[in-house]
């Protein structure tokens, strides 16, 4: 695009001269809806309600966050090494470890991060809405209009809001995506010339390389877009198209090269830690689970958002806006206007519905490939193409009033959904933290106390309940302290060792673990059980070691297992000396 490219009044490339919009598909008298008051105050509620969930107090932590921050934790030479045995790149973990320092370590300050990252995706959400609308084939949808819109959807969302307020790497994936988004159309659109050209094919690569570093399923994400830019490459029309395509695979290649040093760590990874934790899924079940995760589906109301979300999505895909017509198909001077719904994806959201697509599609048969498994959460990479085809369909319905109310509608649907994405207690070890500490012997009895956790992932939140407990834990008893006896392994409870976890834990009997711990156990302490039997490679021994532990201390069951969904669950358990 040369820099005499004609613009709009708002300074913006004129989006039917450029190309962005093909002209072929906007009638002439087609004009954009108007941006009304109600519009503005319903997005306006929209950001100031996600805004504050993402900051909003909540329960403790359960294992995936408790085990990220102690990992942040550590100094910095040596995060590289405890990720090794964790299964993860460590941007997201450098940059918390910078935020612990400089406001602590409390549960708020450490989500604080996830919540600030998430805020700062609002704005980019909002440029890619009005990209979107200046799409070839988009339609006359309003820059404005489809911005404010995709910046209420953002804001609302239960999953973005979950994860913006989770003390995990998946707020940064999102946001980095988003920013990733508006580098792509640029240069796919040429959008720009000259040094700001330049300028996005930096950033492209900045990006590409920051995901990377980031979550592993990035690569997917990466390849995707790999795939789109070589055939926009090979068919595009233009030019100038061709070269941004260019632009964007040196882009893509600069940032897989600035990933090899960690090659090494991700191949000693993939053949020793994997997800011994997780199932398997077919194809359609990672589609169903990533939809209605989208939509927060396990948190009440939500669970019927799925319903209003994915019409929303074919309305995107699907609707052609035109002049209304009379019975022979001729439009009539003064008539309105109809949405007319085809049987063909529109190009609006082609691209995006095209990167999702790819993205899942390798993703899974990675996944299948490497028999690992699949959780929604990593597929944060294509929630803002997800929440961008949601925006395009509220955008396309014409009466302001009209979209002002199914925006509304989601924001509302959204909230209740978010508000127990963030308000629910994910793990039960809080409440068996407070237990133990209330069932503990005054100290005048002199009676230790031990912990154990089966398996190990339950002890690191309890560690954490622990030591965090204004009592200072256990160790106010007068017992051996706050620390946890992890089992199998015995090691340090703040950390899980996932490397040959599966093979490592059959080749282990609680009866040789008692024996390896025998000397932290004295004979006259009591000793508190924490376990779950629905670990998966743990299959009986959890069961196995209250047995062995039960024939020389009386056994008590003093909190039982909460089974209503918690992230985190399990029975606590106290074995007494018998006199």
């Amino acid at each position: 695009m040369s820099s005499t490219t004609p613009e709009s009044p708002l300074g913006e490339p004129d989006p039917i001269e450029n190309g962005l919009i093909e002209p072929d598909l906007i009638e002439p008298d087609l004009a954009e809806p108007p941006v009304d008051v109600l519009l503005k105050v319903v997005v306006g509620i929209a950001v100031l309600i996600g805004i504050g969930l993402r900051f909003a107090p909540r329960s403790g932590m359960w294992l995936d966050e408790a085990l990220s921050s102690n990992i942040a934790q550590l100094p910095l030479a040596e995060i590289p090494s405890a990720l090794r045995r964790d299964g993860h790149p460590p941007l997201f973990y450098v940059l918390l470890h910078v935020w612990t320092s400089v406001g602590g370590n409390s549960d708020w300050w450490i989500r604080a991060f996830s919540g600030v990252i998430s805020v700062l995706t609002l704005p980019l959400m909002y440029s890619a809405g009005r990209r979107l609308a200046q799409r070839r084939g988009a339609g006359p949808l309003g820059a404005q209009r489809t911005g404010l819109i995709a910046l209420a959807v953002t804001a609302v969302l239960p999953f973005g809001i979950r994860y913006g307020a989770e003390a995990r790497m998946y707020a940064l994936v999102m946001a980095l995506s988003a920013a990733g988004y508006l580098l792509v159309d640029a240069l796919l659109t040429a959008r720009f010339s000259g040094t700001r050209r330049w300028l996005s094919f930096l950033g492209a690569a900045l990006i590409a390389s920051a995901l990377l570093w980031t979550h592993y399923w990035s690569l997917w994400l990466l390849g995707a877009v790999g795939l789109v830019a070589i055939f926009q490459a090979w068919r595009a029309s233009s030019h100038e198209g061709k070269v941004g395509a260019r632009l964007l695979i040196g882009a893509l290649l600069l940032g897989g090269l600035s990933f090899v040093p960690w090659l090494p760590t991700l191949l000693y990874q993939s053949a020793h830690t994997g997800t011994p934790w997780g199932e398997r899924f077919g194809p359609a079940s990672v589609v169903v689970l990533t939809i209605v995760d989208f939509a927060g589906a396990k948190y009440g109301i939500a669970h019927l958002f799925t319903y209003l979300l994915v019409p929303l999505l074919l309305l995107a895909a699907l609707a052609v806006i035109q002049k209304a017509r009379d019975s022979q198909g001729r439009a009539t001077p003064g008539s309105g206007e109809q949405v007319v719904l085809t049987g063909s994806v529109q190009p609006r959201i082609r691209a995006e519905l095209l990167l999702i697509l790819l993205t899942m599609s390798i993703g899974w048969a990675a996944m299948t490939a490497s028999s690992g498994t699949f959780s929604s959460r990593y597929a944060s990479g294509i929630y803002p193409l997800f929440l961008l085809t949601i925006a395009a369909g509220i955008a396309v319905i014409r009466s302001p009033r009209g979209t002002a109310l199914m925006l509304a509608v989601v924001v509302l649907i959204g909230s209740f959904g978010a508000v127990g994405a963030i308000g629910g207690v994910r793990s039960q070890t809080g409440q068996i933290a407070e237990k133990i500490l209330s069932s503990e012997p005054s100290a005048s009895a002199q009676s230790p106390s031990v912990v154990i956790a089966c398996p190990d992932q339950l002890g690191v939140s309890l560690q954490r309940e622990l030591e965090l407990d204004p009592s200072g834990g256990l160790s106010s008893s007068g017992g051996l302290g706050s620390d946890v006896i992890p089992y199998p392994m015995g090691g340090d409870p703040r950390f899980v060792d996932w490397v040959d976890y599966a093979d490592r834990n059959s080749a282990t009997s609680p009866a040789q673990f008692l024996e390896e711990v025998a000397e932290r156990i004295p004979d006259n302490a009591t000793v508190y059980v924490v376990e779950s039997p629905t670990y998966r490679t743990f299959e009986g021994q959890c069961d196995a070691l209250l047995a062995a532990l039960a024939v020389e201390r009386d056994q008590t069951l003093l909190l039982a297992i909460d089974d209503t969904g918690l992230d985190e669950s399990a029975n606590l358990w106290a074995f007494t000396p018998r006199n």
